[in-house]
């Protein structure tokens, strides 16, 4: 069961349907009441932050022999619900709710019964990405709404969603739901489709709209099925009165471009002085540098520092060589104090 929406005159019009098996098997809607323009009509509040559905529609339903789940039926009234009500009890919403442990073989004909196209879009619903990747490998958890739901159905619920895109990501939407990128080859095809030859891209965009149809959307018993399906309309105007989301990906390139040919590089390490060239800094000998203990050494290195430290009028050269002198022997002393 779930509220459709259409436009009608301009104005939004609601019913309630609910999914179920034509003749051949196959699934398919039917309408089990109108909620006209405005569908609060149909909740009631007895006070406090109560909500219930008005008994006129239960009973409506209950004659159509329609087996009426109270709890679904206020969830699918829920956006209808007044707002401070709705804030006041959200906590508890959907609580009762179980989670459905599927088997490896229903993950599986759940798989095979999406479509790609669904795959594709609930991909980018999901994660916002144009490339898609692997997107036959897509957890099967995030497909489980679209789960034994007639067309009608499956695009009303995309309606919803499609609903929180920001404008700007429209077109880019409808390039990644519709498979464009396979038409074309190189990375922009997947991280920049702006830069793509757009009169290619256009033609092979209105040749998959008109697969769909025929693939999805068309109903043999339907003599009207040369017009397009007025679910894929809206791809029409997504597609050619918005613009791509801007991607930095011509910036990461030029960024990578400037690092890799870089005049500057780093000065090669300086050479380490020679053992026999650091101990006639401190005025000894190899030998006698080695029987240095560590702290005799910092003992000498402290007085030498001491007269030849810049602000005490020594060389600053001086105190260089001195300084890499007492690192070098440093590392060639022995242990002990």
């Amino acid at each position: 069961m779930y509220i459709a929406k259409r436009i009608q005159h301009g104005k939004p019009r609601y019913t309630l349907r609910q999914t179920c098996r034509n003749q051949d098997g196959g699934l398919t809607s039917q309408d089990l009441a109108d909620l006209g323009g405005n569908p609060c009509r149909f909740i009631e509040y007895p006070g406090g932050n109560a909500f219930y559905i008005t008994e006129s529609l239960m009973d409506h339903l209950e004659e159509s022999g329609v087996d009426v789940d109270p709890d679904l039926l206020e969830s699918l009234f829920w956006p209808f619900i007044d707002p401070e009500i709705r804030r006041a009890v959200e906590t508890f919403h959907g609580r009762s709710r179980k989670t459905v442990k599927r088997t490896k073989a229903e993950e599986e004909a759940l798989h095979r019964s999406t479509a790609s196209f669904d795959k594709r879009r609930l991909h980018y619903l999901k994660f916002g990405a144009m490339d898609q990747g692997p997107v036959e490998a897509m957890p099967a958890a995030i497909m489980k709404d679209l789960a034994g739901k007639c067309r009608d159905e499956i695009e009303q619920y995309f309606l919803r969603h499609e609903a929180k895109l920001e404008a700007a990501e429209l077109k880019s939407y409808v390039f990644a739901a519709f498979d464009l990128h396979r038409f074309f080859m190189g990375i922009l095809a997947k991280k920049m489709p702006q830069a793509l030859d757009q009169e290619r891209v256009d033609r092979h965009f209105l040749e998959e709209l008109c697969r769909l149809h025929e693939q999805l959307f068309q109903d043999p018993s339907d003599s009207r099925t040369s017009s397009l399906h007025p679910y894929l309309v809206r791809y029409l105007i997504h597609f050619f009165d918005n613009d791509y989301l801007h991607t930095t990906l011509l910036d990461d390139f030029a960024k990578d471009f400037m690092n890799r040919h870089r005049f500057f590089k780093p000065p090669p390490p300086k050479p380490l002085v020679s053992v026999d060239k650091a101990a006639a800094v401190f005025g000894l000998t190899r030998a006698e540098a080695n029987r240095l203990t560590r702290r005799s050494l910092t003992q000498r290195y402290r007085k030498l520092a001491h007269t030849h430290h810049p602000d005490k009028g020594g060389s600053p050269e001086q105190f260089v060589e001195l300084n890499d002198a007492f690192q070098r022997l440093i590392q060639t002393l022995g242990k002990g104090d």
